[in-house]
């Protein structure tokens, strides 16, 4: 039984990377911290992997970490049954231990790599590691592009709305959160995840990894910005006493996509993915006609928005085809018989009682 739920625990924004690395596990929750470092091709993802499958073998609870960066690899893994949270500690995300020895330790599998053999390559490394950033920043100005359009996207459409009828229609959504019942919590802060990114493969959703026994579906006009409705609801569900996940969108800094409330069993969702028990159409906020005069700027938006984000997506596949040729200098380099000897200790210092 898989059981293990899908996030990305940061993904590339218009500004540089966009973390939530602070928020992989809560801190009451958490009793080891390992902090994988090393290069490039030193077998950090598989290392999770391989702690992750020894774990969780029976289909404990857990949470896979995938990097925006290669979908198809891990940045971290959260066993909340065993009080872990493995994760990759190098750049863009360097996290460094805060409770050194008593919780939070480093694997250094770079100590696994014959250094002397990858000396010869430094002018090659040197110059795929400054192609790569070179592809990383040409990401970033196409996601910049395509942030600045829907902005201006969305204040029109904000423009236009009837502000009674959304109100109206978020007083409607809060009842309808509220109606399930459940205890309320001590601590009912508010936890940002991910669940969408452009990466490498394309723009890509896990929200169907992260699904709730109730999904409410908001319905809404493709450029209307429904932020202001979603930090409503999570301020009233957290003055109810609950804790809430605010689903970041990276493209667009501050902009919410969806919302996750655990206790209640609920998940808010602008996303097309999932089958809805109940849906707000919040596009009837728009009154009719008001957008006519508007339809060519809009649609001109769209396609760049579009257009932008297809190039941040082929710039980083060319920043992935980089990474890859930096493995390829790493890889022969490294003794696997040291590094499987590291996992063993790994594993077996898991396995001792806290």
């Amino acid at each position: 039984m898989n059981t293990a739920r899908a996030l990305f625990p940061g993904a590339m924004g218009p500004d540089g990377f966009i973390s939530c690395f602070d928020h992989l596990i809560p801190e009451s929750q958490l009793r080891r911290m390992l902090i994988l470092k090393g290069g490039p091709g030193v077998g950090k993802s598989t290392f999770m992997r391989r702690v992750h499958a020894a774990l969780c073998a029976e289909g404990e609870a857990s949470t896979l970490y995938f990097c925006s960066g290669d979908p198809d690899s891990l940045d971290a893994v959260a066993v909340p049954q065993a009080g872990l949270l493995i994760l990759d500690g190098t750049a863009p995300h360097i996290v460094d231990p805060i409770i050194p020895g008593a919780r939070d330790s480093i694997i250094n599998l770079g100590d696994c790599l014959n250094e002397a053999a990858m000396r010869p390559r430094l002018t090659h490394i040197k110059n795929c590691m400054a192609d790569h950033a070179a592809c990383s920043r040409r990401a970033r100005a196409c996601m910049a592009a395509a942030c600045s359009l829907a902005r201006d996207n969305a204040a029109l459409l904000e423009s236009v709305l009837d502000p009674v009828h959304v109100a109206r229609m978020t007083r409607a959504l809060i009842q309808a959160v509220l109606s399930s019942d459940a205890p309320p919590s001590d601590h009912p802060g508010v936890r940002p995840v991910i669940t969408d990114a452009v990466t490498p493969k394309g723009e890509l959703c896990l929200i169907a990894d992260n699904a709730q026994p109730r999904v409410i579906r908001l319905l809404c006009h493709w450029a209307m910005d429904l932020t202001p409705v979603l930090r409503q609801v999570s301020q009233a569900v957290r003055a109810a006493g609950h804790a809430v996940e605010e689903h970041r969108y990276p493209v667009v800094p501050g902009r919410l996509l969806h919302l996750g409330i655990p206790a209640l069993h609920t998940l808010i969702t602008t996303s097309e993915l999932l089958p809805a028990e109940q849906t707000f159409d919040f596009s009837a906020c728009v009154p009719p006609g008001a957008l006519l005069r508007h339809e060519c700027a809009l649609e001109q938006g769209r396609a760049g928005i579009k257009l932008h984000l297809h190039r941040a997506c082929t710039a980083l596949s060319q920043a992935k085809q980089l990474h890859d040729e930096l493995e390829s200098f790493y890889v022969p380099n490294m003794d696997f018989s040291l590094w499987q000897k590291r996992l063993d200790e790994t594993l077996s210092s898991l396995r001792e009682p806290v």
